[in-house]
Formats: C-alpha cells, structure tokens, sequence
C-alpha cells in the first residue's frame, strides 16, 4: 500500500467536512407549506394553540413525533405542527428593521429591493455569505441579501 494513501483519504475527508455539516444542516431547515397553521404546545390537535404560523415561514426542525415535528423558529420560539403542513421549499425571514437587497452578491452591487423585518422570501441560490432571495407565490427573484440579515440560510 501506497504510504501517502492513509494521509489523502484523510485530507479528503478534512476538506469535505464543512460541506457535510452544511448540508446536514440545512435538512433541518423547512417551512410552513400551508397559510395559517397552527403551533401548537403539543403534538396532538386537542393541546393549545400557541401561536398561528403563515406560509413560508422558516423553521428549523429539532425532532419528529408520531407524524408531528417539534421545531424552533427565528425568533426562537418552539412548538409542534402536523407533518404534512411542513414544506421542503427553503424559506428566509428577514430579521432586521429595514435590509437592501442587493443585484449581485456583494455590497457594491446596486439595490434593487429593500426588505423588511418579518417579510417571507423563498431562496433560490447561496454564494459564500449571501443568498438569493425570490417570491413565494411568483417565483421571481427578487435580489441577493447577506445571510446575517435572515434566518433560514
């Protein structure tokens, strides 16, 4: 056997390591697929409802329960919703007063949108600390936004 076998399939592994964290955790990463869906305190529709949820809103799932999921949400509240109201579109909320979107990944690219705090956006594409940022119901993009200024990246 090759002596410097061990060290590449080692170096191989270093360097794939953060790609793997990445995509680990953005599985966890979901949203509401359904306006107006209620969270509830427990996983059963009988326990109360501890706030209502619209479409698109980003969750990040921390565990699963009889066809329920217990998740945490950008302002870290938590709560459980009936699985089948949870959608596999990638979603990001913004969670700063007033944020520009931008027309290219960078802060010298001219704004084309502004944002602001609580509005919904699906994302589209990711690039370093950037994401692009479309419309739920259109599609359309609207513009790329520094990923510290969402949850959901």
């Amino acid at each position: 056997m090759n002596k410097t076998a061990p060290f590449k399939i080692l170096r191989t592994c270093l360097l794939a390591t953060p790609l793997i964290f990445s995509l680990a955790g953005s599985v966890n990463a979901k949203s509401i697929g359904k306006d107006q869906v209620n969270i509830r305190e427990q996983p059963n529709t009988n326990s109360p409802v501890l706030f209502i949820a619209p479409l698109g809103y980003p969750i990040k799932i921390v565990k699963e329960s009889n066809g329920w999921v217990y998740f945490k949400d950008w302002q870290n509240n938590n709560g459980w919703v009936h699985k089948p109201l949870i959608s596999n579109i990638d979603t990001a909320v913004i969670i700063v007063e007033k944020a520009n979107i931008r027309s290219t990944s960078n802060t010298s690219g001219s704004v084309v949108a502004n944002a602001e705090f609580g509005e919904i956006y699906t994302i589209q594409a990711r690039a370093k600390n950037w994401v692009k940022l479309g419309y739920y119901e259109s599609g359309a993009t609207v513009g790329w936004i520094r990923t510290d200024l969402i949850f959901g990246h």
